[in-house]
């Protein structure tokens, strides 16, 4: 608990500082007017998209959940998504998230074998989906925006070979029993040796043994394709909400831009800030969205900024911070 404060007090830190940086660099008055002028029906529609997002991840985990034969409502996946996403901003690498979720189900009797094997499929369903998508935006924007940006070609490449390498790995941690468990047994030893594993041999083969359970999943999940289809087409979904936002930041305060040009961007950023190990990214994001959206947005990238950055990331530390907090209180009252 007390890493997880000190991990949100660095992200808010963090993005305050960028922040108020960011507004003293540029015209102060005019970002405040923007904010002021911004269009209700628009940030009512970003809202929409930020709550959309989180729909169509639990959706993606309500089929692997259907195909496992497991009864789990989709308002608790809803829940347990909304809580992932906390957890993932207020941790390195946005690491949290699934352990939360795992420990979270488990309250709910959902074995930690199945649990992990829904977020497991659904994160490599997510990468490759992600990694597609960056493949036709580095391609289709850059002719188009490489002008606009600089050092766009070697950002964007750069994004993209970090979440090819994620998905190769993930994808042969998944089908390779032998390396995966030779893998485990490493990791076990080593945390044996910082002594943070007390008994190796009991952890290795606990271990072990969800490993067999997990790729007996995934070898069942690679003989249905038309899973794989329904869930690829919710984390399509899902990625179109999320970078969709600076489109309608755009139109929230008057500015006419090409759809498929800014969400490109924004996907490239995306991919970019995706591995960055502060806490939400928190940082690199705002600095990244400056250089990226200043081409477009001009003076008003101040008030920009500060819509984009509330309903990407600080919507999800609130939502999720009363969801976690309603989860514990929750199981409170079952335990007394």
């Amino acid at each position: 608990m007390k890493r997880s404060k000190r991990n949100f007090l660095i992200a808010l830190s963090l993005s305050v500082v960028i922040i108020v940086v960011i507004l003293g660099a540029t015209d102060f008055r005019k970002s405040i007017s923007y904010l002021l002028n911004a269009k209700p029906l628009w940030i009512a529609l970003i809202f929409g998209l930020s709550i959309g997002s989180w729909f169509f991840e639990s959706l993606t985990l309500k089929i692997f959940a259907v195909m496992r034969s497991l009864s789990v409502p989709l308002t608790y996946l809803f829940k347990i998504t909304v809580i992932g996403t906390f957890f993932n901003g207020i941790t390195p690498f946005s690491s949290g998230g699934q352990p939360a979720q795992i420990v979270i189900m488990q309250r709910r009797n959902i074995s930690v074998g199945e649990s992990t094997a829904m977020l497991v499929s659904r994160f490599l369903v997510y990468q490759s989906v992600i990694t597609v998508l960056g493949v036709i935006a580095i391609f289709g924007a850059y002719p188009v925006v490489s002008g606009k940006i600089s050092n766009l070609a070697v950002l964007s490449i750069f994004g993209f070979l970090i979440n090819s390498a994620v998905l190769f790995f993930l994808v042969l941690f998944s089908l390779s029993p032998r390396f995966t468990a030779k893998a485990i047994s490493i990791i076990v030893k080593i945390l044996g040796w910082l002594r943070i594993v007390k008994n190796v041999g009991l952890a290795t083969e606990k271990s072990l043994k969800e490993l067999g359970f997990f790729h007996s999943s995934m070898s069942e999940l690679m003989k249905r394709p038309l899973v794989l289809i329904l869930a690829s087409l919710a984390t399509l979904a899902q990625l179109i909400c999320m970078i969709s936002i600076p489109y309608f930041v755009a139109l929230s305060m008057g500015i006419e831009m090409n759809y498929f040009e800014i969400t490109a961007v924004q996907l490239i950023l995306f991919l970019v800030v995706s591995l960055i190990p502060t806490p939400g990214a928190s940082g690199v994001s705002e600095g990244g969205y400056l250089l990226f959206f200043r081409p477009f947005f001009g003076e008003s990238i101040g008030a920009a900024l500060l819509v984009w950055r509330f309903f990407s990331y600080y919507v999800n530390i609130i939502f999720g911070g009363l969801a976690t907090a309603h989860e514990i209180g929750f199981k409170s009252k079952l335990r007394s």
